[in-house]
């Protein structure tokens, strides 16, 4: 065995279960970004863009727009408050947290499908509709924060972006260090580190992207029952880890 094979570090962990939560996150987006005229609930702060815009062209329908980052702040603090009293209890936390943000939006998705038809963004019922999404997107980053450390926001791309540039210029670098000794021990290391982190905001960037784009297109041919998707996929993932333990990752 070579110098460098005893280096290489521990496997990597599991990549799908963030690419999905992103995956989901970007489909939510498309969604409610289509139906409810604009509204963001995952990158909740372009919301605060669109309101903006809003008021400046006197359109004053902003208000689902405006609530929904108050209420994305007070479900994930609410969040940070379960996964603490869950951890003290035992059991699958991350499960309990995905089961429950598959609740809010199986609510959202019900609300929209069976509800009157929204067609207007000032009308009271998807503004409330909309918030129902807004707090499964608060609850999903704060799990991703506190129980998958090392992970990735799924849910907020802009710092993704730039920890992707970050991350490739790193990679490059430790290459470069193992192409000039490639018996340097600490050097693969580093390159394998490196490899890792690069395909882990790789996959979240790109499961949002994904989704993003899923969405728009479930959307576009299938209409509002396509929401039932993601949670589906939640309740399927909240299925999956229904036996991990409940301590950060």
């Amino acid at each position: 065995m070579t110098e460098i094979a005893k280096a290489a570090p521990e496997p990597a962990p599991p990549t799908l279960l963030p690419m999905l939560l992103s995956f989901v996150a970007g489909y939510v987006d498309s969604y409610t970004y289509l139906a409810l005229f604009g509204l963001f609930v995952a990158q909740v702060t372009g919301s605060f863009i669109i309101a903006g815009a809003e008021l400046v062209r006197h359109d004053y329908g902003v208000a689902g727009k405006l609530l929904a980052v108050p209420v994305f702040l007070a479900a994930a603090a609410v969040a940070a408050a379960i996964i603490g009293v869950l951890q003290q209890r035992g059991g699958s936390t991350l499960a309990s947290m995905l089961a429950l943000e598959a609740v809010l939006l199986a609510v959202f998705a019900a609300m929209m499908l069976f509800g009157p038809p929204v067609t207007d963004v000032s009308e009271p019922y998807g503004i409330v509709a909309g918030l129902f999404g807004a707090m499964a997107m608060g609850l999903q980053s704060v799990a991703v924060r506190l129980l998958l450390r090392g992970v990735p926001q799924t849910n907020v791309m802009t710092g993704n972006m730039t920890q992707l540039g970050i991350e490739t210029t790193e990679l490059i670098k430790a290459w470069r260090r193992c192409a000039r000794d490639p018996g340097d021990v600490d050097a693969a290391r580093e390159f394998a580190v490196a490899r890792r982190r690069l395909h882990l905001v790789l996959a979240v960037a790109s499961g949002f992207i994904v989704g993003g784009a899923a969405g728009a297109i479930a959307y576009a041919t299938v209409g509002l029952v396509g929401m039932w998707l993601a949670a589906a996929i939640l309740t399927t993932l909240a299925w999956v880890n229904r036996e991990g333990n409940n301590q950060p990752q």
